[in-house]
């Protein structure tokens, strides 16, 4: 009987390695081969896709891109009708200032001047608030001369039939005498648009009168202290300079691409289209003019001029950025790739010959070295395995396989470090975890919990909570009695959280608590505040704050708010409505200073919700806030439920609204309901 023929292990190592080796490149090779003639009849295909969506992110972000500097023009014209509402609110503080009507002489230089809306409107009539207004100069010349390069004027038009501009086209309107110069702008789309909307907004393109082209305007409209509307702001820009400055870019730096915006009325914002409705241009079917005017993002291919067009809406206004591409722009890589892959195709089959011979050479070698340590090291690994870190590993040879020994005794000693410092770490959190565990039992401790909070008195409920998202957190409330006739009401909002919140939680708590005992309004309150931590705030902390003192007996009550949200209030037999006025700053943040006063008087059955902006800033999975409109949703929900219902029904919402997202900040609440005097 013949003895069958042994095998070395280093001809086994061989033989498998090579089998594994040739088996893995050949199934590789056979997929590698496959993909690319794949790829390559498909490359039309994969480049068209590709380009659609690099088209859609592109257009999206430059659409982004375009908002977000529209937006610059809107923060401008809204500090405008601030300032302009501040000199109605405020006449007393601003000295007349003469505004002529528009001057010969003063063409090609910026000033101010006046018109006259109809030749009904006397200059005697409007003389001092002419004056008045003439102030907007402090306003109007900065904007106009800031990074905002191509406003072409500055003006506002008032409800009383004035006038005022800053620009330097005096020569196109003003009369040889300089006499008095009457524009009827009453009913001008930019008048009617910001009148309607009682907000900052654009207008569509149009054709400026004095035919300096096609133009937009951004307008703002300004009220009185009593807000009651006095007129509208506005800064206007002519079409090719608006193009410059947020359209002009290289989509593939190639012939026949660019971009172009569209009005909500399809005018198109290109030098080439100038007055062209989308509507009448031969390169674009009616599906992709519905597509572009639907304000929805997406890509369409137009038969017609056989170019691709992505568009996308402008957020703040009704219109929509488009991309003209050219399909040949496209697919002019599809030949080049091809070429490419036949290449590499061929360079692929002699390489991998190459790599057979190069790995047959290099596992001879291998094995023969590599056998006998490798037994000695499974037997070490074993052995620090099975828990020894006190064995050694022999090392047989100053190469790879030595180092793998080194490897394992290294391995040994670090794994008894880390076991210590595992240790150590450990009881160091679990000291961490009850020291914050006393934090957080000691903050609940500050705030009251206790509730009924004054059992004996039945003029009013009230419940408050308070859910820190750490385990201490920044937001607090309190409330107290001052004496049997007045009671206090806080609710505030640390910036920051965590535990540096939390200790200057603390201490501002005590201060307000404390002042308010002294006695004074909720403004004297809060400066006193604001004035002790000013004075040691070296880690810039703020705090905004809500405070109010009820007088139980009639239900008047006095309120501060320090930059805190809007309080919500419910009259008997309503619902809850936001109650919106000026704030003051918060507190901490600059010393010396006043704090707003607002009163206001509540009947029987009337109620008022306060709250830390953990409510309305609540956010769910899809990055989307709670909001102010489904806080009053819910409030409203059960509005007649006493007030730890109302907190209970609140969070509820909240949490059905968050599911499983995290919470990000605390969320504290606080109900107040009335009865008056039993």
């Amino acid at each position: 009987m013949k003895t069958k023929k042994r095998l070395s292990i280093r001809s086994k190592i061989q033989i498998m390695v090579m089998a594994i080796i040739v088996v893995a490149l050949l199934i590789t090779s056979t997929v590698s081969v496959i993909s690319m003639l794949r790829i390559r009849s498909q490359a039309k295909d994969i480049l068209t896709a590709r380009m659609e969506r690099n088209l859609s992110n592109t257009v999206v972000n430059k659409a982004t891109l375009a908002n977000a500097e529209l937006l610059r023009y809107a923060e401008y014209t809204k500090a405008l009708s601030d300032y302009i509402s501040e000199l109605y609110e405020s006449p007393e503080k601003y000295k007349p200032r003469e505004v002529l009507p528009p001057q010969p002489l003063d063409n090609n230089k910026e000033v101010m001047k006046r018109y006259l809306a109809t030749r009904e409107v006397s200059y005697e009539d409007v003389k001092d608030e002419i004056g008045l207004l003439g102030n907007a100069e402090q306003i109007f010349v900065p904007v106009y001369n800031s990074d905002i390069s191509n406003i072409v004027a500055i003006y506002l038009s008032t409800k009383s039939g004035i006038q005022i501009s800053y620009d330097a086209d005096s020569e196109m309107t003003a009369n040889s005498d300089g006499s008095e110069v009457y524009y009827n702008y009453y009913g001008r789309v930019w008048y009617d648009l910001a009148r309607e909307k009682g907000q900052v907004c654009f207008t569509d393109v149009y054709m400026d009168d004095y035919n300096r082209g096609m133009m937009i305007t951004c307008a703002a409209p300004f009220y009185s202290e009593l807000g009651e509307f006095k007129g509208v702001v506005c800064m206007d820009m002519l079409i090719d300079d608006l193009y410059s400055a947020i359209v002009d870019f290289d989509v593939l730096a190639g012939d026949g691409d660019y971009a172009f915006i569209v009005d909500g009325k399809g005018y198109a914002v290109l030098p080439k289209y100038k007055d062209l409705n989308i509507k009448d241009d031969k390169e674009m079917n009616d599906e992709l003019i519905e597509a572009i005017m639907s304000g929805e993002t997406g890509v369409t291919y137009s038969e017609i001029s056989d170019c691709y067009f992505a568009y996308s809406p402008i957020e703040s206004t009704n219109w929509k950025l488009c991309i003209r591409v050219p399909q040949s722009m496209i697919l002019e890589p599809v030949q080049d790739m091809s070429s490419k892959i036949l290449t590499s195709m061929v360079w692929f089959i002699l390489i991998f010959i190459l790599v057979i011979f190069m790995i047959t050479a290099i596992v001879r070698s291998f094995a023969l070295n590599f056998t006998e340590p490798l037994f000695a090291l499974r037997k070490d690994a074993e052995e620090i395995s099975n828990g020894n870190l006190e064995h050694v590993a022999k090392i047989y040879s100053n190469d790879e396989i030595g180092d793998l020994a080194v490897s394992f005794n290294n391995m040994a000693i670090s794994l008894k470090d880390y076991i210590a410092n595992l240790t150590a770490m450990t009881a160091e959190k679990e000291r961490i975890g009850a020291e914050l565990s006393v934090a957080t039992k000691i903050q609940e401790d500050m705030l009251p919990r206790k509730f009924p909070a004054f059992p004996d008195r039945h003029e009013f409920d009230l419940h408050a909570t308070m859910d820190p998202a750490k385990e201490v957190g920044g937001d607090f409330y309190d409330f107290f009695l001052l004496d049997d006739d007045h009671i206090v009401l806080v609710m505030a909002d640390v910036s920051g959280k965590g535990v540096p919140a939390a200790l200057f939680m603390v201490i501002a708590k005590t201060l307000i608590k404390n002042r308010a005992f002294m006695g004074g309004s909720p403004s004297e309150i809060l400066e006193y505040t604001n004035e002790q931590l000013c004075s040691s705030n070296d880690s810039e902390m703020f705090v905004t704050v809500w405070l109010a003192i009820i007088e139980i007996s009639t239900g008047k009550g006095i309120a501060a708010n320090a930059g805190h949200e809007h309080p919500a209030i419910k009259r008997a037999g309503g619902d809850y409505e936001l109650v919106e006025y000026r704030h003051s700053p918060a507190v901490a943040t600059i010393e010396g200073l006043h704090f707003k006063e607002h009163e206001f008087e509540l009947h029987p059955g009337d109620n008022i919700f306060v709250y830390t902006d953990g409510v309305p800033e609540a956010t769910n999975a899809e990055n989307e806030l709670f909001g102010n409109e489904r806080m009053l949703e819910a409030l409203n929900r059960k509005k007649d439920s006493n007030s730890a219902e109302i907190l209970d029904n609140m969070k509820l919402a909240i949490d059905e609204f968050v599911g499983e997202a995290p919470q990000f900040d605390d969320i504290t609440m606080l109900a107040f309901r009335y009865f008056g005097k039993q």
